[in-house]
Protein backbone atom coordinates (compact mmCIF):
# COMPACT_ATOMS: atom_id res chain seq x y z
CA UNK A 1 0.00 0.00 0.00
CA UNK A 2 2.78 2.55 0.73
CA UNK A 3 4.61 1.56 -2.31
CA UNK A 4 1.88 2.61 -4.33
CA UNK A 5 0.97 5.81 -2.86
CA UNK A 6 4.71 6.40 -2.69
CA UNK A 7 4.69 5.73 -6.95
CA UNK A 8 1.31 7.76 -7.21
CA UNK A 9 3.38 10.66 -5.51
CA UNK A 10 6.41 10.65 -7.60
CA UNK A 11 4.55 10.19 -10.33
CA UNK A 12 2.22 13.58 -9.60
CA UNK A 13 5.37 14.89 -8.49
CA UNK A 14 7.25 14.37 -12.10
CA UNK A 15 4.36 16.31 -14.34
CA UNK A 16 5.36 19.45 -14.61
CA UNK A 17 1.53 20.28 -14.91
CA UNK A 18 1.29 19.25 -11.70
CA UNK A 19 4.12 21.04 -9.96
CA UNK A 20 2.67 24.33 -12.33
CA UNK A 21 -0.92 24.24 -10.62
CA UNK A 22 0.53 23.39 -7.32
CA UNK A 23 2.42 26.46 -7.38
CA UNK A 24 -0.84 28.32 -9.03
CA UNK A 25 -2.44 27.13 -5.61
CA UNK A 26 0.29 28.41 -3.11
CA UNK A 27 0.74 31.44 -4.97
CA UNK A 28 -3.25 32.30 -4.76
CA UNK A 29 -2.90 31.83 -0.71
CA UNK A 30 0.13 33.98 -0.84
CA UNK A 31 -0.70 36.91 -3.26
CA UNK A 32 -4.28 36.71 -1.39
CA UNK A 33 -3.01 36.69 2.24
CA UNK A 34 -0.68 39.42 1.34
CA UNK A 35 -3.80 41.95 0.19
CA UNK A 36 -5.23 41.31 3.08
CA UNK A 37 -2.87 41.83 4.73
CA UNK A 38 -2.53 45.36 3.65
CA UNK A 39 -6.37 45.62 4.12
CA UNK A 40 -5.41 45.02 8.11
CA UNK A 41 -2.98 47.10 8.07
CA UNK A 42 -5.12 49.70 6.38
CA UNK A 43 -7.38 49.41 9.55
CA UNK A 44 -9.98 47.20 8.11
CA UNK A 45 -10.97 43.85 8.53
CA UNK A 46 -11.02 40.54 6.70
CA UNK A 47 -15.00 41.16 6.17
CA UNK A 48 -14.52 44.88 5.61
CA UNK A 49 -13.67 45.65 2.17
CA UNK A 50 -16.38 47.23 1.06
CA UNK A 51 -15.13 50.37 2.87
CA UNK A 52 -12.13 50.16 0.88
CA UNK A 53 -11.07 53.13 -1.44
CA UNK A 54 -10.56 52.89 -4.65
CA UNK A 55 -6.91 53.71 -4.31
CA UNK A 56 -6.23 51.34 -0.79
CA UNK A 57 -7.69 48.85 -2.63
CA UNK A 58 -5.17 49.49 -5.62
CA UNK A 59 -2.28 49.92 -3.16
CA UNK A 60 -3.48 46.65 -1.66
CA UNK A 61 -3.90 44.77 -5.09
CA UNK A 62 -0.74 45.69 -5.93
CA UNK A 63 1.52 44.71 -3.34
CA UNK A 64 -0.63 41.50 -3.00
CA UNK A 65 0.09 40.66 -6.96
CA UNK A 66 3.53 42.05 -6.90
CA UNK A 67 4.88 39.80 -3.67
CA UNK A 68 2.81 36.84 -5.74
CA UNK A 69 4.51 37.79 -9.15
CA UNK A 70 7.85 37.46 -7.12
CA UNK A 71 6.72 34.66 -4.99
CA UNK A 72 5.78 32.55 -8.35
CA UNK A 73 8.72 32.94 -10.11
CA UNK A 74 11.09 31.85 -7.72
CA UNK A 75 8.69 28.18 -7.19
CA UNK A 76 8.21 27.58 -10.78
CA UNK A 77 11.75 28.53 -11.24
CA UNK A 78 13.00 26.05 -8.65
CA UNK A 79 10.41 23.64 -8.59
CA UNK A 80 8.16 23.81 -11.96
CA UNK A 81 10.58 24.20 -14.26
CA UNK A 82 13.59 23.38 -12.56
CA UNK A 83 16.13 26.19 -14.38
CA UNK A 84 19.81 26.61 -13.55
CA UNK A 85 19.59 30.31 -16.37
CA UNK A 86 21.55 32.98 -14.04
CA UNK A 87 19.93 35.95 -15.68
CA UNK A 88 17.70 39.05 -15.05
CA UNK A 89 16.51 38.65 -18.38
CA UNK A 90 14.59 35.17 -17.23
CA UNK A 91 12.80 37.16 -14.97
CA UNK A 92 12.15 40.15 -17.54
CA UNK A 93 10.32 37.12 -19.73
CA UNK A 94 8.43 35.58 -16.32
CA UNK A 95 7.29 39.42 -15.90
CA UNK A 96 5.94 39.70 -19.66
CA UNK A 97 4.14 36.56 -19.91
CA UNK A 98 2.76 37.63 -16.20
CA UNK A 99 1.71 40.57 -17.77
CA UNK A 100 0.26 39.37 -20.97
CA UNK A 101 -1.79 36.78 -18.73
CA UNK A 102 -3.22 39.78 -16.95
CA UNK A 103 -4.25 40.97 -19.49
CA UNK A 104 -5.86 38.22 -21.74
CA UNK A 105 -7.36 37.55 -18.17
CA UNK A 106 -8.98 40.85 -18.14
CA UNK A 107 -10.17 40.81 -21.08
CA UNK A 108 -11.62 37.38 -21.49
CA UNK A 109 -13.70 38.31 -17.82
CA UNK A 110 -14.87 41.42 -19.63
CA UNK A 111 -15.88 39.24 -22.86
CA UNK A 112 -17.52 36.51 -20.95
CA UNK A 113 -19.79 38.57 -18.06
CA UNK A 114 -21.38 39.68 -21.95
CA UNK A 115 -21.92 36.07 -22.33
CA UNK A 116 -22.81 34.64 -18.92
CA UNK A 117 -24.69 35.64 -16.37
CA UNK A 118 -23.14 33.43 -13.93
CA UNK A 119 -19.71 34.71 -11.91
CA UNK A 120 -18.60 31.37 -10.81
CA UNK A 121 -18.90 30.28 -14.43
CA UNK A 122 -17.13 32.19 -16.00
CA UNK A 123 -14.94 33.21 -13.59
CA UNK A 124 -13.69 29.35 -14.20
CA UNK A 125 -13.93 29.15 -17.67
CA UNK A 126 -11.58 32.48 -17.62
CA UNK A 127 -9.26 31.02 -15.06
CA UNK A 128 -8.87 27.98 -16.62
CA UNK A 129 -7.72 29.64 -20.09
CA UNK A 130 -5.64 31.80 -18.41
CA UNK A 131 -3.81 28.60 -16.62
CA UNK A 132 -3.36 27.13 -20.41
CA UNK A 133 -2.07 30.41 -21.46
CA UNK A 134 0.39 31.21 -18.47
CA UNK A 135 1.57 27.54 -18.34
CA UNK A 136 2.37 27.25 -21.84
CA UNK A 137 4.15 30.93 -22.16
CA UNK A 138 6.02 30.02 -18.95
CA UNK A 139 7.18 26.72 -20.63
CA UNK A 140 8.08 27.93 -23.63
CA UNK A 141 9.01 31.79 -23.42
CA UNK A 142 10.18 32.60 -19.30
CA UNK A 143 12.02 29.06 -19.15
CA UNK A 144 12.55 27.67 -22.83
CA UNK A 145 15.47 25.99 -23.20
CA UNK A 146 15.70 28.06 -26.98
CA UNK A 147 15.60 31.23 -25.01
CA UNK A 148 18.19 30.61 -22.46
CA UNK A 149 20.51 29.25 -25.48
CA UNK A 150 20.22 32.23 -27.45
CA UNK A 151 20.96 34.43 -25.01
CA UNK A 152 23.92 32.47 -23.28
CA UNK A 153 25.01 32.85 -27.13
CA UNK A 154 24.89 37.07 -26.87
CA UNK A 155 26.05 37.41 -23.45
CA UNK A 156 29.25 35.09 -24.33
CA UNK A 157 28.48 32.44 -21.67
CA UNK A 158 28.43 28.82 -22.25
Amino acid sequence: MFSKVKNLFLKLYNDKRIRFLFVGCLNTIVGTGITLICYLAMGYGIFEQSNVTDVQNFIATVIGYAVGTVHSYIWNKFFTFKSKEKSVWEFVRFVLVCVVQYGVNFGLTLLAKRFISMHFIYTAIVTLACMVISFIGHSLFSFGKKFVKKEQLEDGSK
